[in-house]
């Protein structure tokens, strides 16, 4: 499987199907038994776990199903974290930039709730805002709008394709929300650890 750089691809199948294992090799979080993954046209199946953090620190941006948010920081400290460690800007511009995104999905008012103090919806939002913040060439989201409502999946999907289009992000979801896979240009069907469909549109 390849994936070019700008695509809007959704991963899809039943539970146990292999998604979220292959969101973690991607993503350089799991390597592979056997096969390679190339990011960039660089292999990195085989780098060492120090040279895979900086990978991941500079290139990938997580959605993550269960939020992995950390929880002795607020929703402002969770996204700034993630920024800080790649962007040495004036404080000043720091702020700007996590305030703008913690806005974008609907988060002002509430920066300073760590993540028990905040609703699954609301750690979700915190969670996306972490992942876009940086502005990485690639974010790998797994089921992204799974505990939001309506109103706000749409917003952060608007974010998303605002992203993949003026700074040519790739996204790559797992998902089954139609809201999502309306806007994908590339669906992917795994079964049981095997693709077994992959379409393109557009």
């Amino acid at each position: 499987m390849t994936v070019e750089r700008g695509e809007f691809t959704t991963i899809f199948g039943p539970s146990g199907s292999g998604k979220t294992t292959l969101l973690n090799m991607i993503g350089c979080l799991d390597t592979p038994s056997e096969g390679e993954v190339k990011l960039n046209g660089d292999e990195v199946s085989k780098l060492s776990q120090k040279q895979l953090a900086m990978v991941r620190r500079y290139n990938i941006g997580f959605i993550f199903q269960a939020y992995n948010l950390i929880p002795v920081l607020t929703a402002y400290e969770n996204v700034e974290f993630a920024i800080r460690l790649i962007d040495h800007s004036k404080e000043s511009q720091i702020k700007e930039k996590v305030l703008n995104i913690l806005e974008a999905v609907g988060l002002i008012g509430l920066e300073s709730r760590r993540p028990n103090e905040l609703s699954g919806g609301e750690k979700q939002r915190v969670a996306i805002a972490r992942a876009l913040v940086k502005e990485p060439k690639l974010i790998l989201a797994d089921e992204p709008t799974a505990n939001l409502d309506s109103e706000n999946a749409a917003g952060v999907i608007d974010i998303m394709r605002k992203m993949n289009k003026e700074l040519n992000t790739t996204f790559i979801f797992s998902t089954h929300d139609p809201m999502v896979m309306k806007y994908a240009n590339r669906y992917i069907n795994l079964k049981d650890g095997m693709i077994s469909a992959d379409e393109r549109r557009g």
